[in-house]
């Protein structure tokens, strides 16, 4: 099925687009394999649909988007065109976040689709919980991944900023400008006055 809007209470999809054997091929390696749903699963051992649902076209969405622009980026290359072409740029500054909203949609179906199992036939999740784990714990070790992530995520926003406000050199030290060259001393843009 490529797409569809699930009705989780009627058990059903509305509005599918699909191809007929595509899931039996890709899953069984087999035109005629069989593909189990969810009704051959008993309700209390089924993840909520939509989530993972949905996660799952999105993330593959993302790839979409970022394997067309690696493909037109290798054409640009080829036609040495990659860096003159504003359409490509702009495309690929607006396809910044598709990464981070592939690999976010990626594990929320995981972890939803695995509900209500933390191991399948084995543990349920309300089975997996700590006892002694408080909500102060919880809060505690949240607040310290956000301090952390802070400081980290802060320095790295903060340098590239600098190297963003000093800009390019007017000329280079004694030698021209070659792009494909390694710099000597990256992180001397952020640091060094003018």
């Amino acid at each position: 099925m490529l797409f569809a809007i699930p009705d989780e209470a009627a058990e059903a999809n509305r509005a599918e687009v699909s191809i007929p054997k595509l899931a039996s091929l890709y899953l069984t390696h087999d035109w005629d394999g069989t593909v189990k749903g969810l009704k051959d699963f008993p309700k209390e051992d089924r993840p909520p649909v939509a989530p993972v649902f949905f996660g799952f076209r999105i993330m593959v969405g993302m790839w979409v988007i970022m394997l067309g622009l690696t493909l037109w980026a290798g054409w640009l290359a080829w036609r040495r065109r990659l860096f003159r072409t504003a359409a490509f740029l702009r495309a690929a500054t607006w396809a910044i976040p598709t990464g981070y909203i592939a690999v976010t949609a990626g594990w929320i179906t995981t972890e939803v689709g695995r509900q209500p199992y933390v191991v399948y036939g084995h543990m349920r999740t309300a089975d997996a919980v700590t006892p002694t784990l408080t909500g102060v714990d919880v809060l505690v070790s949240l607040a310290a991944y956000v301090a952390v992530y802070f400081v980290v995520f802060g320095a790295g926003v903060y340098y590239l900023v600098r190297l963003v406000q000093r800009g390019l050199p007017e000329h280079l030290e004694g030698h021209e400008l070659r792009p494909a060259e390694r710099a000597a001393r990256p992180l001397s843009a952020a640091t060094e006055p003018d």
